[in-house]
């Protein structure tokens, strides 16, 4: 099991590491200092539509695989932010566990060292989802399990969260079922996320 803090691990943010590797470093120090400067900045874009056109000519990639690339150096900034990570830790990361060559991985260390503080900061006073939770309900449910001849019963917990869209101020109700190991495995991920804003708040 990878102990990376970029859990992602989808194929998108593989992708955009071989575009990363592929690039100039002088154009993917500017790239990454520009995303740093954004990250975390409350309804504001990271590029322009023009200045997207002009990556697309200075990259040699098409505008999806710019903006996939933009979209995952934020999320490792985001997450390096959540996870207060060490510059020497982020490089052993980038190196070891999502393949960047060394000297790219130097660049984005010397610009998370150069901005984490503001990255922070901004992330303890901006809301950056586009919706918060308004209330949670829950009930549990006994069921039958499916195919089994002797029908045991499985109970499962059903939370219904509220969701309220920021921008219409409509709430929005999702359904989900966690039997008991998927409740546990969820309340220790709640625990990880209630310690990293606990650090951020101190």
């Amino acid at each position: 099991m990878s102990s990376s803090i970029f859990s992602d691990g989808s194929s998108k943010i593989k992708t955009s590491i071989q575009h990363i590797n592929s690039l100039d470093e002088a154009k993917f120090k500017k790239l990454v200092q520009r995303i740093a400067e954004k990250t975390g900045r409350q309804n504001e874009t990271i590029f322009t539509i023009d200045e997207l056109n002009k990556l697309e000519n200075a990259f040699g990639l098409s505008i999806d695989n710019i903006k996939q690339m933009i979209e995952s150096i934020e999320y490792m900034f985001l997450q390096s932010a959540y996870h207060l990570i060490k510059p020497q830790i982020l490089e052993n990361d980038l190196i070891n566990e999502q393949n960047f060559n060394e000297n790219k991985a130097k660049i984005f260390v010397e610009q998370w060292s150069a901005n984490a503080k503001e990255i922070v900061e901004r992330l303890k006073t901006s809301h950056i989802a586009s919706h918060s939770l308004s209330d949670i309900r829950w009930t549990l449910d006994v069921g039958i399990t499916q195919g089994s001849k002797s029908k045991v019963k499985r109970p499962i917990a059903i939370y219904e969260f509220q969701l309220k869209n920021e921008q219409t101020k409509q709430i929005e109700n999702i359904q989900t079922e966690f039997n008991k190991d998927e409740l546990y495995a969820f309340f220790e991920k709640l625990e990880s996320i209630q310690s990293q804003l606990d650090t951020l708040m101190t």
